[in-house]
């Protein structure tokens, strides 16, 4: 069955204006949240593995074609999503979030427990809980220029350069290629009086979000509220050096700290497992769907 054309619109929220692209379907909404420093059409490789399924991609403020502006903070982003789930009134939604996308499906999910049925976090952005005051000074304290995401390559001629960039580059010689293809395709925008494109997410502003988690703690507090089926999908992790991107940044014992989860533990993937495996990603969706697991108290 081929996968149509999703349709990427804007959604005026009051203080902001979210892109959304929708891929239309018969199931229950599947509301998929993408990692800093990505956008919605990472997702696409995904999409296409499940025909039927309405699915809504959103790009994360300051991200993609979303608003950019206001300072950077988690529960500004994960206050925009609340707001977005409020506008297009979903209910049953199978919450699917990588990375900081699903600290933030974690987070809202949590708070608007009456619209999810089931959460797939992947790789969430939830780490051991001692190390938030250990690796993150207070928000006042953190100058994102000081972080190497600041720096990051900002003038681009095409999404081809860029592809030819990466492709044999770590972490992203490990994606499937067309995972890289559709990245590097939306990844790029026009700015005025600017010949060169550039990144769609500032990498100033990216350095924030990785910077900016001082009090991100506080999703520990939620988490007993999860109550619906989790599912969490774990790379390798490598406490000992935050700075490996490619490695979980997520705690060990988040599955079984949960009211009603499962994990999969992948130590032969990175922290990009949307990327290297879209198969397995989509087939964990397909099952909460499905229903195929519904959690001990199914």
């Amino acid at each position: 069955m081929t996968r149509p054309q999703p349709e990427t619109y804007q959604v005026q929220l009051p203080g902001v204006a979210l892109q959304v692209t929708e891929w239309p379907g018969d199931s229950d909404p599947v509301l998929l949240l993408h990692a800093t420093g990505f956008h919605s059409r990472c997702w696409d490789a995904i999409a296409r593995q499940l025909p039927g399924a309405h699915i809504y991609a959103v790009d994360v403020r300051f991200h993609g074609g979303s608003d950019r502006h206001g300072e950077v903070d988690w529960l500004l982003m994960a206050g925009d999503i609340e707001a977005l789930l409020d506008h297009l009134d979903l209910q049953r939604v199978v919450g699917v979030g990588h990375s900081l996308g699903g600290y933030l499906a974690a987070y809202v999910a949590a708070r608007q427990l009456r619209r999810f049925r089931q959460l797939v976090l992947i790789d969430p952005v939830i780490m051991p809980r001692q190390l938030y005051s250990r690796l993150f000074p207070p928000l006042h304290l953190v100058n994102p220029a000081d972080s190497p995401v600041s720096r990051r390559k900002n003038q681009w001629r095409d999404a081809g350069e860029m592809y030819r960039r990466f492709r044999d580059r770590p972490p992203f010689a490990s994606w499937q290629d067309q995972v890289l293809r559709d990245y590097c395709e939306y990844a790029l925008r026009e700015v005025p009086n600017e010949s060169a494109l550039q990144l769609a997410c500032d990498p100033l502003q990216e350095a924030g979000i990785y910077l900016g988690q001082s009090g991100n703690e506080a999703i520990y507090e939620l988490l007993p509220l999860l109550t619906i089926p989790v599912t969490v999908l774990r790379a390798l992790p490598n406490f000992a050096n935050p700075d490996d991107l490619a490695a979980s940044p997520t705690w060990p014992g988040l599955a079984d700290s949960l009211p009603n989860a499962r994990e999969f533990y992948l130590p032969d993937r990175s922290h990009f497992i949307p990327m290297e495996d879209p198969v397995l990603v989509a087939r964990i969706i397909r099952e909460a769907l499905d229903e195929v697991w519904v959690g001990r108290g199914g």
